[in-house]
């Protein structure tokens, strides 16, 4: 019985996942496809020990590339209160809502991983994301040439 709900659940699960990645009515996945330039700024919480000790901002400029399959891959420069991080690179993977609407895990090769919200817009040619990370408070535009 056991086995059987197991394989219940993992069976279901795959769906889910597969009905995410390619949705039957709006977006799916393929939406996403080749290159974009992207541009975000933000804050992030500055701490000593555990404790926060205010905000700093941060400016970020790069490029990114959508598999159209759920995968994504990039690097950025970025300005971190003054500390430039230049050509870091990054890996991830995307899901697609029916509604235009998505998230997406980064991660970069330090092993640093960020999680986003995003919105799809004029049929792909642009998405807005927002970092949902605690203590992240970053806005990104992504545009396809």
């Amino acid at each position: 019985m056991i086995t059987k709900r197991i394989a219940l659940v993992s069976v279901l699960f795959v769906f889910g996942l597969t009905s995410d990645v390619w949705a039957d009515n709006g977006c799916k996945a393929a939406i996403l496809r080749g290159a974009y330039g992207f541009a975000g700024t933000g804050l992030d919480v500055v701490r000593k020990s555990a404790n926060a000790i205010g905000v700093a901002p941060i400016t970020f400029v790069g490029d990114i590339s959508f598999s159209g399959k759920g995968l994504l891959s990039g690097s950025y420069t970025a300005d971190a209160n003054g500390r430039i991080k230049h050509n870091v690179q990054f890996t991830g993977a995307y899901v697609v809502n029916s509604d235009c609407t998505g998230s997406a895990a980064v991660l970069e090769k330090s092993r640093d991983e960020s999680h986003f919200e995003m919105v799809i817009l004029n049929n792909g040619r642009e998405v807005r994301a927002m970092q949902t990370d605690r203590g992240r408070q970053r806005t990104f535009v992504l545009q396809k040439p």
